[in-house]
């Protein structure tokens, strides 16, 4: 339910000196969607995504970690010597850092750059897929089954994208909720998010959009594996399929919607 457990733990607390720490956080909840921040409300910045360094650090004040994504975190306890601070998530109290008051040495520093993270271009996608999440009611408006493009498990592949090729999906989710979809095998790039109108989409399966692309935030413009989709918007990634042929598995990374068959094989092919 509420208990959330860092590390195992229930509230644990890390006594720290002040000077920089690095924080590599995954959100292993099976449901909670984390809204990070301090409570003293300094700055931190993320450094890094799910496959690796941004390009460079992103001064943050509160970040959005999904289940199934990981954040690379630098914060500098220096100014904050002799306090308690909180790693929260809005009403949630995840853990506690203690902050010592002697003075300590760090010569370390953040760099302007880390990794070029160089962008895919939409012109070297080969093929672009439409892929819609879809939550099943009953008659009482209760979910009863959630799919990925109306299929279920055991139905016959339909994703078969080529070795060393590159494609579009962009995930539509009509449904109220968010959900972090996870592929596989590959490492990807987000192109955008668009907010569009469901329901006119479910009559005349035509795509309406109600504002224009957004771009991706910074510090989610690194290699991504783990995207979320946000509810009535359609998001874009750029995925080129490299390495090795096969049958992999791309989901939901929410525990409860992935075992109720929102999840669907594909299948690398060479040729």
């Amino acid at each position: 339910g509420n208990a959330v457990l860092v590390n195992g733990k229930l509230f644990p607390y890390l006594d720290v000196a002040p000077r920089k720490y690095r924080l590599r956080l995954l959100n292993a909840s099976n449901g909670r969607f984390y809204h990070l921040s301090l409570s003293n409300q300094a700055e931190f910045h993320q450094i890094g995504s799910d496959q690796g360094l941004l390009s460079a650090p992103v001064a943050l004040k509160s970040v959005v970690v999904a289940p199934g994504e990981r954040v690379d975190l630098v914060v500098d306890f220096a100014s904050h010597a002799g306090q308690q601070i909180i790693l929260q998530s809005d009403a949630f109290v995840l853990m506690q850092f203690r902050v010592s008051s002697p003075k300590v040495s760090d010569a370390s520093s953040l760099p302007a750059s880390l990794r070029p993270v160089a962008r895919i271009l939409e012109k070297q996608a080969v093929k672009t897929r439409l892929l819609t999440l879809d939550e099943i009611d009953n008659s009482a408006g209760e979910a009863v089954a959630m799919l990925l493009n109306n299929s279920h498990w055991s139905m016959p592949i339909t994703e078969k994208p080529v070795l060393n090729s590159t494609e579009i999906w962009s995930f539509m989710n009509p449904s109220d909720d968010p959900h972090p979809i996870h592929l596989h095998l590959v490492r990807f790039q987000i192109l955008d998010r668009r907010r569009y109108e469901p329901w006119l989409y479910q009559k005349n399966k035509e795509i309406h959009y109600l504002s224009p692309p957004l771009a991706p935030p910074a510090n989610e413009a690194g290699w991504k594996d783990t995207v979320r989709v946000d509810s009535r918007m359609i998001t874009r990634i750029i995925v080129p399929f490299e390495g090795y042929t096969g049958r992999y598995v791309w989901h939901c990374h929410l525990l409860e919607h992935e075992d109720n068959e929102m999840m669907r094989p594909y299948e690398v092919i060479s040729t």
